[in-house]
């Protein structure tokens, strides 16, 4: 095999940060009410969130959020018994900190509704992306997907300015590690002149081949970056050219229908789905 990627395209500007800082759980003193996304967490539990269900506790910043005035709620007894599934380790711990009951995705047949961040959304289809945030642990892509897919009702939340058409960036990609080399060029050849891609580190700098460390998932897959450098015209065609790919185990991106995307905003919320948008001003 050979030791460098012949046909891979190297950018040049583009590292990961050296150090590896874990996303840290939402706390009281964190919740502002004046935070646009706080907004949005709190109007995900309210509107959605009954007593009695099995709800997916999503990850990253709103989500956190979420977790934690769910926990309040609880608490407060204006919701009772509900079950968390959590999609990542994070999750977990924010949750059980919370105080929310917690069960485990492989033992749930049922999930009632989730909530989770994206790291971008497209506009309309609310086809979306997660994983580009650097892995930690235990975390899992395919754990986190799997945790949405389930659910009968799925929100994600997320900032105006991740809600576009025209997507960019990279979109990750889960490998069999074996033959990670091989999967990463027919990629590379995909999408020949639009993207590029990395193997993603597990700490320091990122290179081509994944650095000194090479990332390696607790379910034993490599994951690759496809760095894209020109705007994504469909999500959904780049999800079914990659699922075609020898190789190739998940990706990042989700498509779930149907569902409903919170934007938050400084003039509100837009609750979008497959109805007109709605405008819910000051929540």
């Amino acid at each position: 095999m050979a030791s460098a990627i012949p046909h891979l395209h190297f950018p040049v500007a583009w590292k990961t940060n050296p150090r590896i800082r874990k996303r840290k759980p939402a706390t009281s003193c964190s919740l502002s009410e004046a935070s646009p996304l706080f907004r949005a967490a709190k109007h995900t539990i309210d509107a959605y969130v009954k007593s009695g269900m099995v709800i997916g506790l999503g990850s990253g910043q709103a989500s956190g959020m979420a977790i934690e005035y769910l926990g309040q709620q609880l608490r407060a007894g204006a919701l009772k018994d509900l079950v968390g599934i959590p999609t990542s380790v994070v999750s977990a711990s924010e949750a059980a900190k919370a105080g929310i009951p917690l069960g485990e995705y492989e033992n749930s047949s049922q999930i009632d509704f989730a909530f989770d961040d994206v790291d971008i959304i497209e506009e309309r289809t609310l086809i979306s992306v997660i994983g580009r945030r650097r892995l930690q642990g235990e975390e899992s892509i395919i754990q986190e997907k799997l945790v949405v897919s389930m659910a009968d009702q799925l929100v994600f939340m997320v900032k105006e300015d991740l809600y576009k058409c025209g997507l960019e960036g990279s979109i990750p990609v889960l490998v069999e590690s074996l033959n990670w080399l091989e999967t990463a060029e027919e990629i590379d050849d995909l999408f020949l002149g639009d993207a590029e891609v990395w193997r993603r580190p597990s700490i320091g700098h990122a290179d081509p081949l994944g650095g000194d460390f090479p990332l390696v998932t607790r379910e034993g897959h490599s994951v690759l970056d496809v760095i894209f450098t020109s705007p994504i015209a469909s999500l959904a065609e780049v999800a079914e050219s990659l699922e075609k790919v020898d190789g190739v185990v998940d990706h990042g991106v989700v498509s779930k229908f149907p569902c409903k995307a919170i934007v938050a905003s400084e003039s509100g919320l837009s609750i979008v789905g497959n109805r007109p948008t709605n405008t819910v001003g000051g929540v």
